[in-house]
């Protein structure tokens, strides 16, 4: 048992405070003035973001050049310069995916009965994408899975089309690559989990699938018909009871091939004063037919936003910001890489990116879904996150019916709710959370790029990539709350000058406090479960926790003085925050020694190096290679076992050519334990250390 051999230190009481600002603070957006703030309030409409849903959601648009591809990006072209935004301009991109398209498919059983089983026009998502032209006739037969050699034992799959609910690209490969089967009708397992669901609780969803565009062997791919679940089922009882053969009639028409290009579609309103320090927001054009979530309504959020402060702008409403906002419809992540390939000069113009995925869920409909908001990864620490957490946290309260208010003679209503004209009056069920990639921000967080970035991505979801991500699961309502959020980060932050510095520091030395306490908390845990032997290796761990927590919030709190003048009267308010974080750690590392001599009694042991630390030490990487090369070898880094993936994106982000090998292990063990090794996994020197090596093999990073 232990025994607290002192009081326990008050600086940890402090620290944890200062998670809960009071609720005064919370409840107000104190970065713009009052009018500005009434104005985009009114203005910004989630009405008006659902109707560019409706164009978008005709088309399917999936990646290789697609016809509806480009439908889409031209009405946001045709949008953005009829709402004001400046040098607007549709960039045809190179691609390493090849077009493809289908102008008709059907699948229809002709034996023992007639019946239509699929049809394109019905959607297109009922034929897989880079599906093969074909028009044969042939006996169906159920595979089960279709993935192992026991699923098609005693079984003749040659010349004949296969029911199966493996995923499409295997069963292609063991049915029709491997035993020549003549293509494959596919429906979702009940007990696979298709993102966060099975398909058991959504019966009708017709999933989008995706062959590959060749196999291993440079194999054509033949082709795959999507049923539901419920579809499925049904046909494979039907096969069980048949007394003779079932035959379907497949027929497909589709083109593949030609020159590869994706697109984007940029506009921006132009700043006063600075030109090198754009704020980009975006969102990605390209998904499955629908898709009214996934992206439709970032799509359409960053077209509304654009609308909106153009018009407030030109109307004397709102001033004119000091830098550019910039407008990227993108298709995702591939633009994104492709334009920095081309323009590498361009990362360094760019302030941040505020993404948009997924932003208008009707909460109503799954209690799962929640609108995410990402921190900037730690390796990019940014005024961003503590900004993001301001609005959000706002947002939040602001759309919360209070029990409090009402019982001191208040309505019960929530407190300053945002409601679209036609959308739902839900909660914004929010929360900022660390960061995690797969959309169009980790374009510019990533190496060589380094841009702060953040996204809102709602999640889970139930209804992504499937005939279920269609308007009538988008909410007005959680689409104007979520334009309003961006527009006002973007706003402030194009805005910023020496006037704003005092309380934009003010509100990222308020936040670090908070961050802090989470770093306090985790170097307890570390220390708790350390015992006699382990505690050299835990202390010094624990160290490095709060350690990390203060270079972070140091460089959060310094990107604040480049929002001003250089030796400007107001810059002295984040030396002097600076100066106050130095006081913190020092307070910090002293309490933590009181809680291991509280904890364990004796003096504090010496932090424990390990040998392989000590080598890693000596050991300085830097980057050498471009946005070119990083686009070509970057998928082909070979992955460590055991090294969450996206901490291995953090390793090399924090490789600059100052951090040796071994503070860039202690960067990323800190940043994994600041969120919870659930969540990140275990982060060892010696998989860092096997990272960089590999990175070094892509040519990617070198050591000096």
């Amino acid at each position: 048992m232990y025994c607290i051999r002192r009081p326990f230190p008050t600086i940890i009481v402090a620290l944890a405070l200062a998670v809960l600002p009071s609720r005064a603070s919370a409840l107000e957006l104190w970065l713009l003035a009052g009018r500005q703030l009434d104005f985009l309030l009114g203005e910004v409409s989630g009405d008006a973001s659902y109707e560019h849903i409706r164009y978008t959601t005709q088309f399917h648009k999936p990646f290789g050049g697609s016809p509806g591809l480009m439908k889409v990006a031209e009405y946001f072209e045709a949008k953005a310069r009829e709402y004001g935004l400046e040098d607007v301009r549709l960039v045809r991109q190179k691609s390493d995916e090849a077009p493809w398209q289908a102008r008709a498919a059907s699948l229809w059983m002709v034996e023992p009965e007639i019946r239509l089983l699929a049809d394109l026009h019905q959607t297109p998502l009922r034929l897989a994408d880079y599906s093969r032209s074909a028009d044969v006739e042939a006996e169906l037969v159920d595979v089960g899975a279709g993935l192992s050699d026991s699923d098609y034992h005693d079984k003749k799959v040659k010349g004949a089309i296969v029911l199966a609910h493996g995923p499409a690209p295997g069963v292609m490969e063991q049915a029709v690559w491997e035993r020549g089967a003549l293509g494959l009708v596919c429906f979702p397992d009940p007990d696979e989990l298709y993102f966060p669901v099975n398909a058991l609780g959504y019966p009708d969803q017709i999933r989008w699938i995706e062959l590959p565009e060749k196999g291993s062997g440079n194999q054509e791919p033949a082709f795959a018909f999507v049923l539901s679940e419920r579809e499925g089922r049904t046909l494979r009882t039907k096969l069980r009871s048949a007394t003779r053969p079932i035959k379907v009639h497949a027929k497909v028409d589709a083109e593949y091939g030609g020159e590869p290009w994706m697109v984007m579609v940029e506009g921006f309103i132009r700043g006063t004063e600075i030109a090198n320090q754009d704020v980009v927001i975006t969102g990605h054009l390209q998904e499955e037919k629908y898709s009214a979530n996934d992206d439709g309504s970032g799509c359409a959020n960053t077209l509304e936003i654009g609308r909106a402060l153009a018009k407030l702008i030109r109307e004397g409403k709102l001033p004119r910001p000091r830098r550019n906002l910039r407008f990227w419809w993108t298709t995702e992540i591939g633009s994104e890489r492709r334009y920095f390939a081309d323009h590498p000069e361009e990362a360094g113009k760019i302030l941040l990116n505020i993404n948009q995925d997924m932003v208008g869920a009707n909460q109503g409909l799954d209690v799962l879904r929640v609108q995410n908001i990402t921190q900037v990864p730690f390796s990019r620490a940014h005024y961003l996150t503590a900004l993001a957490e301001h609005v959000v946290r706002y947002l939040v309260d602001a759309n919360t019916p209070q029990l409090s208010i009402w019982q001191g003679g208040g309505s019960s209503a929530a407190l300053r709710p945002i409601y679209a004209a036609l959308g739902t009056r839900h909660r914004y069920n929010a929360a900022v959370i660390p960061f995690h990639n797969s959309t169009d921000h980790m374009t510019f967080t990533e190496a060589p790029i380094g841009v702060p970035s953040i996204t809102f991505t709602n999640w889970p979801d139930n209804y992504i990539h499937t005939s279920d991500d269609d308007l009538w699961n988008v909410d007005r309502t959680q689409l104007q709350r979520n334009a309003f959020a961006v527009a006002y980060l973007a706003l402030v932050a194009a805005s910023a000058s020496d006037e704003s510095v005092p309380r934009l520091a003010t509100l990222v030395y308020d936040s670090a406090l908070a961050h802090l306490a989470t770093d306090a908390a985790s170097a307890h845990r570390i220390i708790i479960k350390a015992t006699s032997e382990s505690l050299p290796e835990a202390y010094r761990l624990a160290r490095n926790q709060i350690q990390q927590g203060i270079l972070r919030e140091r460089h959060a709190l310094e990107t604040v003085s480049a929002a001003g003048t250089a030796g400007s009267p107001q810059a002295r308010v984040v030396n002097d925050l600076l100066a106050a974080l130095g006081v913190t750690e020092k307070t910090m590392m002293a309490e933590l020694e009181s809680y291991i001599t509280a904890l364990h009694g004796g003096d504090v042991p010496d932090a424990a190096v390990s040998g392989i630390e000590k080598m890693m030490a000596r050991k300085l990487p830097r980057v050498a290679a471009g946005p070119t090369e990083f686009e070509k070898a970057r998928e082909k880094v070979k992955a460590v076992n055991g090294l969450h993936g996206l901490m291995a994106f953090e390793v090399m982000n924090f490789v600059d050519g100052k951090r040796t090998a071994l503070e860039v292990y202690e960067a990323v063990k800190a940043e994994s334990l600041y969120a919870g090794e659930d969540y990140y996994g275990n982060v060892t020197p010696e998989k860092v250390d096997q990272y960089l090596k590999n990175l070094e093999q892509s040519g990617l990073i070198s050591f000096r």
